[in-house]
C-alpha cells in the first residue's frame, strides 16, 4: 500500500514539473516570436499610435509598421489579430481586473524609462490607462544598468 501511494506521489509531482515547463517554453516561444518579427519588419521609432483590441482589452501600438510586427507575433503563436479601432472605443476596455500574483514584467517604453510590474496584466492596464506604447517587454524585474563586460 506504501509503495502504491509513493508512486503516486512521484506521478502528481512529475505531472506539476512538466505543466511547469510547458507554461516556461510557451513564454519563451512568444518573446522568441515576437523578436523574430521585430527583425522581419525594421521598424521605425515614429510615433502614431494605433488602438486596436482583441478579445479582452484594448492595446495601444507605438505605430503601425509596429502593429504588423504584433500581427505577425500573434499569427506565430496561433492567436487571434487584433483588431483596429479608435481610441475611444478602445479606452472602454482598457482596464482589467489582475490576479495579485507576483510574476514580474519589465517594459521599456520609446527611448525613456524602463518600469517593471508585478504582473503582464498590471503592465498592459498601465500602457492602456496612460496611453504609452512600449517598445519591448520581458519577464522578471528590470535592471537599473546592464552588467558590465569584462
Amino acid at each position: 500500500m506504501r509503495e502504491m501511494w509513493n508512486s503516486s506521489k512521484n506521478q502528481l509531482a512529475l505531472a506539476i514539473a512538466l505543466l511547469s515547463l510547458l507554461a516556461i517554453l510557451k513564454g519563451t516561444e512568444a518573446r522568441h516570436s515576437l523578436f523574430d518579427c521585430n527583425v522581419k519588419y525594421k521598424c521605425s521609432a515614429e510615433k502614431d499610435y494605433i488602438w486596436a483590441t482583441d478579445e479582452e482589452r484594448c492595446h495601444v501600438i507605438h505605430n503601425r509598421c509596429l502593429l504588423e510586427v504584433e500581427q505577425c507575433a500573434r499569427r506565430d503563436q496561433g492567436k487571434a489579430e487584433l483588431v483596429e479601432t479608435d481610441r475611444e472605443t478602445c479606452k472602454k476596455t482598457c482596464e482589467r481586473p489582475c490576479e495579485r500574483n507576483f510574476e514580474p514584467v519589465c517594459a521599456q517604453f520609446f527611448q525613456e524609462e524602463y518600469i517593471t510590474f508585478s504582473n503582464e496584466c498590471e503592465m498592459r492596464n498601465y500602457i492602456c490607462t496612460h496611453e504609452r506604447a512600449y517598445s519591448f517587454y520581458d519577464l522578471g524585474k528590470c535592471v537599473s544598468s546592464p552588467p558590465s563586460q569584462n
